[in-house]
Order: C-alpha cells, then sequence, then structure tokens
C-alpha cells in the first residue's frame, strides 16, 4: 500500500464499479419519479421503466463477478419478502390473475435496490440519485399549483401514476421534502438556496392544498425531525422559529379544505353528510376488515391487490402496514417492519460515526426525516407495494457503505502513515 502513487488514486476514483448500472439507475429514477410520458406527447406507449429495469438488470449481471458482494440485511430480507409475495400468488382464495400481476411489477423493485447498494458508492453518485427525486417531485408539486385541478376543494395531482390522487400526491411530496432541505443546505449558491427555498414552499403549500389529513400529519412529523436535528441538535435555533412560522402562514393562505376535514373527522356521519366525516368512518371499517382478514388467513393472505375484493365497499385498506397482512399473511408483514427497521438501524449507525462530513451529516437527516414521515403517513395511506420507500432504505445502506469506507480509509491511513487518498485507494482494491 505505501507504493501506491497519487495517479493511481485518482485512477481508482475513476473506476467505481457498476458504471452502466448507475446510468440505468439513474434513467429509471428520472421515469419513475419524472414521469416523463405524461409530459411528452406519445411517449406513453413506450415502456419506459420496464426498459430501464430490464439494463439495471443486465447490468447486474455482467458485472457480477467484478464487485464484491456483501448483501446486506435489509436487500436479504427484501428477497424473502418477494419471495412472500410470491408464494401468496397460487394460494390466493380471490383473483390469482390479479396477485400475480401486482406481484409481478412490484418484483422489480429487488435489482432496483441491489443496483443502488451496489452502484451508489460515493457521495457524489447518492447525490446525483437524491438530486433527481427532489427535483421531480418539486417540479410536479409546482405544475399542480399552476394547473389547479380541483375536486371537491382539493387539489389534484397535474400527472397520472402515483401523483393522482390527492392522498399519494401529499404523501410523495412529504417524503421529497427533507431531501430538498438537504441539497438547499449543501449548495454554496445563493441562487440555488433561494430556488430549491421557493421549491420547499410551494410542494408545502400543495400537501396542504390536497386537505390530504395523512399527508399533514406525515408533514408534521418530518418538520418535528428536522428541527430537532438542524434546530436543537445543531444549535442552529433560527430554524426553530423561523421553519413553524413558514408552515403557519401556509396554512393561513391554502384555503379551509384541509382544517374542515380535521373537524370533521371525529363527527357522526350519520349527522354530518361531508365527505370527510364519511371518509373517517370508512377509514376505521376498513381498517377493522383488514384486521379480521389477516386472522382469516394469516399465512398468506388474500394476495397483493386483492383486498378491495373482500372489503365490502371495494376500497384499498388505507393503511400499508395492515395492506401488507391482509393481503400478504403475517410473513409478509414482519418482513416488511424487518425492511423498515433496517433503515433506521443503518442510520443510527452511521450516527456513531462523530468524523462524518456534512454532506453525509444533512443527507442522514433527510433519510430520518422521511423515514419518519413514511412510518407515520403510510398508516393512512396503501402504498406498500409503491417503489420509493425501498429507495428511502437503499439510500440508507449506500450511506452506511459510504460512511464504513471513510471509517476504513482514516483507519488505513492513520495506521500506514498514508496520504488519504493513497489510503482511499487502497480501500477501494
Amino acid at each position: 500500500m505505501e507504493q501506491v502513487s497519487k495517479s493511481d488514486a485518482r485512477r481508482s476514483k475513476r473506476r467505481e464499479p457498476l458504471g452502466f448500472a448507475y446510468l440505468s439507475l439513474v434513467l429509471f429514477m428520472v421515469v419513475y419519479y419524472a414521469r416523463p410520458e405524461d409530459w411528452i406527447p406519445g411517449l406513453a406507449a413506450v415502456p419506459l421503466a420496464k426498459v430501464t429495469a430490464i439494463l439495471i438488470l443486465l447490468a447486474l449481471v455482467f458485472s457480477f463477478n467484478k464487485v464484491r458482494w456483501h448483501i446486506p440485511w435489509e436487500v436479504f430480507f427484501l428477497g424473502l419478502f418477494v419471495m412472500q409475495l410470491w408464494l401468496t400468488v397460487p394460494f390466493s382464495p380471490v383473483y390469482r390473475r390479479g396477485a400475480f400481476n401486482v406481484v409481478l411489477d412490484f418484483s422489480k423493485v429487488l435489482p432496483l435496490v441491489i443496483a443502488i447498494y451496489g452502484a451508489v458508492r460515493s457521495m457524489k453518485r447518492l447525490y446525483w440519485i437524491v438530486l433527481v427525486q427532489a427535483a421531480s417531485v418539486a417540479a410536479i408539486a409546482i405544475s399542480s399549483i399552476v394547473k389547479a385541478h380541483i375536486s371537491a376543494g382539493r387539489l389534484q395531482g397535474a400527472l397520472f401514476g402515483m401523483y393522482d390522487n390527492p392522498n399519494d400526491l401529499a404523501f410523495v411530496i412529504d417524503l421529497g421534502l427533507p431531501l430538498c432541505l438537504a441539497l438547499a443546505l449543501i449548495t454554496r449558491s445563493y441562487w440555488q438556496k433561494l430556488a430549491w427555498t421557493v421549491a420547499m414552499l410551494a410542494m408545502i403549500y400543495t400537501v396542504f392544498r390536497t386537505a390530504s389529513r395523512g399527508g399533514a400529519i406525515a408533514l408534521v412529523v418530518l418538520a418535528l425531525v428536522c428541527l430537532w436535528r438542524l434546530g436543537v441538535k445543531s444549535r442552529r435555533f433560527g430554524f426553530l422559529l423561523l421553519v413553524p412560522a413558514a408552515m403557519m402562514v401556509l396554512w393561513l393562505y391554502s384555503g379551509n379544505a384541509l382544517r374542515e376535514r380535521f373537524e370533521q373527522t371525529n363527527v357522526d356521519p350519520a349527522v354530518n353528510k361531508d365527505e370527510a366525516a364519511g371518509s373517517a368512518q370508512q377509514r376505521q371499517e376498513l381498517f377493522f376488515r383488514s384486521l379480521k382478514v389477516t386472522a382469516e388467513h394469516p399465512l398468506f393472505g388474500v394476495g397483493p391487490g386483492n383486498f378491495e375484493e373482500v372489503s365490502g365497499s371495494w376500497h384499498e385498506t388505507h393503511n400499508s402496514y395492515t395492506q401488507i397482512s391482509a393481503e400478504g399473511g403475517i410473513p409478509a408483514f414482519l418482513l416488511y417492519l424487518l425492511i423498515l427497521w433496517r433503515g433506521i438501524a443503518n442510520l443510527r449507525d452511521i450516527g456513531k460515526y462523530r468524523k462524518t462530513g456534512r454532506k453525509i451529516r444533512l443527507f442522514s437527516m433527510a433519510l430520518e426525516a422521511s423515514l419518519a414521515a413514511y412510518l407515520v403517513g403510510s398508516f393512512f395511506d396503501s402504498v406498500a407495494y409503491q417503489l420509493f420507500p425501498y429507495f428511502l432504505v437503499a439510500y440508507t445502506s449506500a450511506l452506511r457503505l459510504i460512511v464504513n469506507r471513510e471509517r476504513t480509509v482514516s483507519s488505513q491511513a492513520s495506521k500506514s502513515h498514508l496520504t488519504p487518498s493513497q489510503a482511499e485507494v487502497a480501500v477501494w482494491q
């Protein structure tokens, strides 16, 4: 190691593994979050998500021998989770073909998460992945405000897919907000800071205009985490006043729909015929119905996507936890919790290393806030088969790997009297 030259170190930095897989991963993120098929006429006929997912899978296959794989527990649990969902298909008592289609579409999450863990092995690569997600969600929030599709007093998404429903739109925005905050604090450009600030204000305003109660609760949770990490622990007490003041102003000027829906939550729908009161009552009934279905089919559930047919009202569970337990069985539910728990464990492990750089600390804060928002917000929405929660956990895996490599580089440099660049190339090798 003592003979490693600086030129070798520079060449090593250019030889990060799985370059083609990473490029395909970035393209998939653009397709998944920005949905270009909804912006460009005629592009909807092209299966962009499937094409980019196949490219990622091929890149993993051809590069498998070039990388020393050490599969983390979260990827192992995700593999078991996908296997359990496949086992539910032949045992589904409702609609096997429908369950097959749901699981087939969801299964692409496994190679995607493996690609994130295998290819995103530097802060630069993680930065660009996060940038694609944050910028895409911010652009869609702004376009939703501009188009202003209002239905029953609630703002609808400007695009289709996971952005169409107001509840889903608010939830996706909530998970992207901490990432935008991290990017705003990382950049040194005042213009970029201003752009991210405007984007975040527009995103918060969009959440309020959707009148999503679950989205508003998740927004409060992520705001509390950010205030704790940035305001209290980092002694930036300006955040303790700035963030609540901004949210209060947006609350006051975003209309009365969200406020009215909260006020009608506990109103008896027999007395008050408003949609919000009936929605709250219906969700309670769906929650208890999903628990009953779980008790009746504890091993394999009724099959992914099939709860609507046994709900009695053709509605989803509106709860990701009971969605998994009712449709995938208790084994799937436990694996789902283990996957989310591993994301939290990764962030706790990162926090134990006190010599991390500013970017790592900010990304750690953002991922912690997003995960906290998901853990709470998913109690009010059926999003367990969406890909973004598993991407968040994969980001924590990549960040933990980066921190562990920095820790090893620091240790090698101190033991062998090498420069940091020389120690880094030795660790890469």
